[in-house]
């Protein structure tokens, strides 16, 4: 593949999936408000899927008619060959015994041969008149059937051309088929992946509705208008900085566009990976208020979202692939919160190899690297304190 070609196929894989890996980077709501708005959005791209997955589903079973119609003709061609090579079968006995036949006009044309039918025609004559009709008899035979002859060998040759003829077209039919079966997988491939991004907008759409039902409760009891902010009417407890959310592990992957382990196409990694045992307790790596929590995404498992105020800036943090979640939706923690513990590997979350902790920062509802705001080892490289 050119470099051109390369560099086509990534931009390709990074728009076509351009939902799925900028899903999370837009502005966050940070007002009930807001929230409200944000689940319109969600709910329109739910029934974008919805539409997009019957598209797909449409288009899989023309392809899926194509190939069987395909299959049929293959079958009718493989039956007409037959039917030639009976047919050439079938034509080369009738040659052979009409060149009997002549071989027995010819021996008694030369008169070579005594005791032959046509001999026995010929000299059954009444008179010489009889005679000569019936010698003419015999030798119109004899150009009559080597005229077959030729016929029937032009019928041969026809039946043969016909054969590669139709080997042509059975192999034309075959890379048809070989095509759209290519076709057909990765209509399949993206179906899979439109209906699994639909499962994950329905997560959050679940997890967006409890977050506005968390955030009634609680605007009602500080009596606060719908428009204010959650700092602003929660009151987050003020924090300096962020610190390490696990008490050791190492890094195993950065902030940044990367060609996904699993996904095997290039996209965003908004966070940093450190790799831990499952089981592990993650921390709130700042004091905070939980204002999302998502059950087994098949992209990210299960997901806590935690919002703070960092010197007067609102942030959240991510953590994903938790095996469990410790908190609940409301909860204000600190810094010795266990917010969870460290999964990866499920079988519903696609999108991890292995037992880790997805940790993410976001400014304002836009992700940021981790590293401009924790001190992390480098890449490869083990740390054992959550403090530096």
């Amino acid at each position: 593949m050119s470099v051109i070609k390369k560099i086509f196929a990534i931009f390709f894989c990074i728009i076509l999936f351009m939902p799925s890996v900028y899903a999370n980077t837009s502005e966050d709501p940070t007002s009930l408000k807001e929230y409200r708005e944000y689940l319109a959005g969600y709910e329109a791209k739910k029934d974008s899927y919805i539409a997009k997955r019957k598209a797909a589903e449409k288009q899989i079973n023309k392809y899926e008619k194509e190939i069987e119609t395909a299959n049929k003709n293959i079958e009718k061609k493989e039956k007409q060959i037959e039917e030639s090579k009976a047919e050439i079968k079938r034509l080369n006995a009738e040659i052979e015994s009409k060149s009997k036949e002549i071989d027995n006009l010819l021996s008694f044309l030369q008169i070579s041969d005594g005791d032959n039918v046509y001999l026995e025609y010929v000299f059954g004559a009444q008179s010489f008149t009889d005679f000569i009709y019936r010698s003419a008899v015999v030798e119109q035979m004899s150009v009559y059937n080597e005229n077959l002859i030729s016929e029937m060998k032009d019928l041969i040759e026809e039946n043969k051309k016909l054969q590669i003829k139709l080997d042509k077209e059975i192999e034309d039919l075959e890379n048809v088929i070989v095509d759209l079966e290519k076709t057909l997988k990765k209509s399949n491939i993206a179906l899979e992946d439109i209906s699994e991004h639909q499962v994950d907008v329905e997560a959050d759409i679940k997890a967006i509705k409890s977050t506005i039902d968390m955030l009634e409760d609680l605007y009602e009891e500080e009596g606060c208008e719908e428009s204010m902010t959650m700092l602003s009417c929660l009151g987050v407890v003020y924090s300096d900085g962020f610190t390490r959310p696990l008490v050791r592990a190492s890094v195993t992957s950065e902030y940044g566009m990367r060609f996904h382990p699993t996904l095997h196409y290039y996209r965003m990694h908004n966070g940093i990976d450190l790799g831990v045992s499952m089981g592990t307790k993650v921390y709130a790596s700042a004091a905070g208020v939980v204002y999302k929590i998502t059950k087994k995404s098949s992209c990210g498992g299960n997901m806590v979202w935690i919002r703070h105020n960092i010197k007067g800036t609102e942030y959240q943090s991510v953590y994903q692939h938790l095996h469990t979640i410790n908190v609940k939706l409301g909860q204000f923690v600190t810094i010795q919160t266990v917010v969870g513990t460290s999964g990866g590997g499920e079988s519903y979350d696609r999108c991890s190899t292995g037992p880790h902790l997805h940790f993410g920062i976001m400014k304002k509802g836009s992700y940021v690297n981790p590293r401009n705001y924790i001190e992390f080892p480098a890449k490869g490289k083990r740390f054992t304190a959550r403090f530096y």
